[in-house]
Order: structure tokens, then sequence, then C-alpha cells
């Protein structure tokens, strides 16, 4: 879990499995190299942050219907707004800094780390493609 204050008030952040289970985050995370438009790569934080406010702050950031969940996340970019507002030069807040924090607190959740690892340890044991047949420039 991290936190992050906005507005005077402290939010904590938490990807409990019922989140993770229930959304395409991770599948959005992993991906991310392949993303191209910057759009997207944007609104990926606003969707991480929603995620992980689900377990700490249900009564506030909680959706049931899709409605419900786009009012949220429109609150969500709100608040994102508000906490690169509070930056100063001796505490830098932005997006990107945000964006980190909520990465390595996903990698942190014990069962996606080892499903990670698992994965990592499956590629390392794919035979290689030879590449010696092709030309050299």
């Amino acid at each position: 879990m991290f936190s992050f204050s906005a507005n005077g008030k402290t939010y904590k952040v938490k990807f409990g499995y019922g989140v993770l289970t229930q959304s395409d985050i991770l599948t959005q995370v992993s991906s991310m190299g392949a993303i191209n438009n910057p759009k997207d790569m944007i609104k990926m934080l606003p969707e991480l942050i929603l995620a992980g406010l689900q377990r700490k702050h249900k009564d506030e950031f909680g959706y049931e219907t899709e409605e419900e969940k786009r009012i949220a996340y429109d609150k969500v970019c709100d608040l994102l707004d508000d906490y690169e507002d509070d930056s100063t030069e001796e505490n830098p807040q932005n997006g990107f800094i945000l964006f980190e924090k909520a990465s390595k607190e996903l990698e942190k959740n014990g069962f996606l780390s080892g499903m990670i690892n698992a994965m990592e340890k499956a590629e390392d044991k794919l035979p290689k493609t030879p590449q010696d047949h092709k030309k050299k420039s």
C-alpha cells in the first residue's frame, strides 16, 4: 500500500484481489510497452488509481454500474489535477511519479509478483530460434 495527499486529505492505494480479478488493469499495465498513443498512456493513471482506491476508499470512489464507474473516474481525474496543483519544488508531485508508485505497488502483490516470475522463467525455458541463417548486413 502507498498513499498520496491532495486537498489536505491522504488517500491510501492498495490493489486487492477483488479489483484485480474483476478488472483488466493488469492486462493494461502489462501491455503498456505496446502503447503508442499518449492519450492512452495518460488515461491509464486514473484507471490505476481508481482501482487502487477501491480497497480503502470505496465509500468515496466505489461503483457498481458503468455510469457510477465513469463518475468515479472523473472524480479521480479531478483528484489527480489537485494532486499536481499541490506540487512544490521541495515536494514534486506529478502523474509520472504517482504512476511509478502504483506500478511498484502492483508488483509488490505477492500473487502477481509470483506469476510474473513464473512467466519469466517459462520464457527462459522456451527454445531459442536460431538466427545464424540470416544474412549479416
